[in-house]
């Protein structure tokens, strides 16, 4: 059951007089096979015993890409803050902190080969970054894919990001839950937050259950249903229509937003050169335009 909670002047901005809506829930503890394209980032901290811990979140896209924040891996001066080769990439995980196993057969684990972001990157602006995996996935019961929007629609409902919740007081892994965020409309964050919202959904959410939300859930999708784009054909899964940059305190929290790059995500890392010389060049200089 959801309660809406107005929290009025303690959430309002002075200059904006508008209120936060806030919706108020314990959220949805994710099983195995419920959140398919949902994968971790995962950092190497034990090499010995190859403990490794999630930092950031993203979405499978295709059998060899994921769609996360580039905030997750650069600087605001394009420099990487992690060397690629201690990271890696794992879908059918359920919590942060896990031990490398090469015999599990509900996780699966890859390497990152390329990231690429967005030119204009600037965090928040234009945070969003496709990862290239060392090799596909495979599809089945646990592991798949999510279709992600192709039409830059706003909406006026509720949709569906990821947290993820501390369980046990023993332990210090945390596990992944579902959360339904509402969302707010763009003018009225940008009297909020006093700058343009063009680039991002945004959405409200319970500051009383902040403690729960953590860096492990950045890169994280939004997703909606019943939005009417082309692409979604199952209304009950939903449509990628947003990637999480960081959810803010009192205030209204920023996802990038995927349609109004679609033709990006789909095709700004995704290219493949081969033929003469001439392609050869030119796609190398489309290279360096998205990179």
């Amino acid at each position: 059951m959801f309660i809406v909670i107005t929290l009025g002047d303690n959430i309002t901005h002075k200059s904006s007089h508008i209120k936060l809506n806030v919706l108020v829930s314990n959220g949805n503890e994710v099983k195995l096979g419920e959140l398919k394209h949902h994968v971790f980032i995962f950092k190497l901290y034990d090499k010995w015993r190859l403990l490794y811990r999630a930092y950031c979140s993203g979405s499978i896209i295709t059998k060899d890409r994921v769609l996360t924040s580039a905030h997750c891996f650069y600087t605001n001066r394009k420099k990487f803050k992690h060397n690629l080769n201690s990271l890696k990439v794992v879908a059918g995980a359920l919590h942060t902190n896990l031990k490398h196993s090469t015999y599990d057969d509900t996780q699966q684990w890859r390497r990152i080969d390329h990231v690429y972001s967005q030119k204009y990157y600037r965090f928040p602006a234009f945070n969003l970054a496709v990862l290239e995996t060392n090799k596909p996935w495979i599809f089945n019961q646990f592991v798949d894919m999510i279709p992600y929007a192709s039409k830059d629609y706003d909406f006026n409902g509720v949709c569906t990001a990821t947290i993820v919740k501390a369980t046990k007081s023993w332990s210090d892994s945390k596990y992944l839950f579902t959360e339904e965020f509402r969302i707010i409309p763009r003018k009225d964050c940008q009297r909020i937050l006093l700058r343009s919202c063009r680039l991002y959904y945004c959405t409200d959410y319970d500051s009383n259950k902040l403690t729960y939300q953590s860096s492990e859930t950045e890169g994280g999708g939004l997703v909606c249903h019943g939005t009417g784009d082309p692409e979604e054909k199952d209304e009950k899964r939903g449509i990628l229509v947003g990637v999480t940059s960081f959810i803010h305190i009192r205030l209204p929290s920023l996802h990038s937003r995927i349609g109004l790059f679609h033709k990006w995500v789909t095709d700004g890392g995704a290219i493949k050169c081969i033929g003469s010389k001439r392609i050869l060049i030119a796609c190398l200089l489309i290279y360096l335009y998205y990179k």
